[in-house]
């Protein structure tokens, strides 16, 4: 297994593991709720899967919130860190939603956790979590009727056993630690925290 410490001149060492399975939650400074029309959400998402094919990460689960947003993704092999590619989404979506909003300069992001997804249950449950989201948080009544979640794409390409298996599983939330970060989307992670991340991707028979 080739992880590596990724530095920089301004953040501390990042931890990155190929081939593992994370899930990310990013929130806006001060949960203000800037991604507040269809228009912005349908931006995020297409930055988020932009940028995620850009650095070759594979995307199983996302939502997007007015005020926050959470993905699952698998690692590559070969790749920048996890924090080139936050700092690339966050860059880009903060240009755009203060071009939108004639802010220029205004702070967007606050900060963002990260988990190393270790065991089947956690994953299933995490998946869960993301796919439902919007409906637990009352945007809408039904996961499938909200347009910048991937519940109704997973309800219709998984396998029904796959599918069972994962809604059959409590709802699990990203709970890692807070951590700071910069207001350009650059993560400051310290070592101790980057080591919770425990192994590479197991094959949790996605679909």
């Amino acid at each position: 297994m080739n992880e590596k410490f990724v530095e920089s001149a301004h953040t501390p060492p990042h931890l990155f593991r190929p081939n593992s399975i994370y899930i990310i939650t990013a929130a806006i400074y001060a949960k203000l709720r800037l991604i507040n029309t269809d228009a912005k959400k349908r931006v995020l998402v297409d930055i988020l899967f932009r940028q995620s094919a850009r650095l070759s990460w594979e995307l199983e689960a996302r939502s997007i919130l007015p005020n926050n947003y959470h993905f699952i993704a698998r690692a590559p092999e070969n790749s920048p860190s996890l924090s080139t590619l936050i700092q690339a989404i966050h860059s880009i979506s903060a240009k755009y939603l203060n071009r939108a909003d004639n802010m220029p300069g205004r702070r967007v992001w606050y900060n963002y956790w990260d988990t190393c997804i270790t065991k089947e249950s956690s994953y299933l449950a995490r998946l869960h979590y993301v796919h439902v989201n919007p409906s637990k948080h009352g945007y809408v009544d039904r996961p499938e009727d909200y347009e910048f979640s991937s519940y109704s794409w997973f309800l219709n390409t998984a396998r029904v056993v796959f599918r069972e298996k994962v809604f059959a599983q409590p709802i699990r939330s990203n709970t890692r630690r807070r951590s700071g970060m910069s207001s350009s989307g650059v993560r400051n992670l310290s070592t101790a925290q980057a080591s919770t991340c425990a192994m590479p991707k197991q094959s949790f028979g996605t679909p």
